[in-house]
């Protein structure tokens, strides 16, 4: 699926994506989209020592339970009360993942086959182009 991501890599980013984007209301869960599979499509614009950062903490995060997941995370989203370089690495850590996982989530791209909403219907977001008169 991903020439990128190892399977494992792939498993634990739908993990964390269903921790950051659960299933609610009219929203489909992160990892029911499929929108994973368009993954290389952010990566390859990524700088290469990110993409081996990205890399490396999903394969950490690929042996964590759920719920260890969620504590992660949940941390990352406090490092902004956290001083010094323990503060930074747990922001990085939240713009890295988090933003992974938003910007594939609201990216409009499904999995072929995919008969659920589309999380930018859901919501009503339709960008578009308007010319210049």
């Amino acid at each position: 699926m991903s020439e990128i991501l190892t399977p494992r890599e792939v498993r634990a980013l739908e993990r964390v994506g269903d921790v950051v984007v659960p299933a609610c209301g009219p929203l489909p869960a992160f990892s029911a989209t499929g929108c994973v599979r368009y993954v290389d499509d952010l990566l390859r614009y990524m700088p290469p020592g990110d993409v081996a950062d990205i890399r490396l903490l999903l394969r950490i995060l690929s042996v964590k339970p759920t719920a260890g997941i969620r504590f992660i995370m949940s941390l990352a989203g406090a490092g902004r009360r956290w001083p010094g370089p323990i503060g930074a690495a747990l922001r990085m850590i939240e713009i890295g993942l988090k933003g992974l996982v938003v910007s594939l989530y609201y990216s409009g791209k499904t999995a072929p086959g995919y008969t659920g909403t589309v999380p930018t219907d859901a919501i009503g977001y339709r960008p578009r182009v308007i010319p210049r008169a």
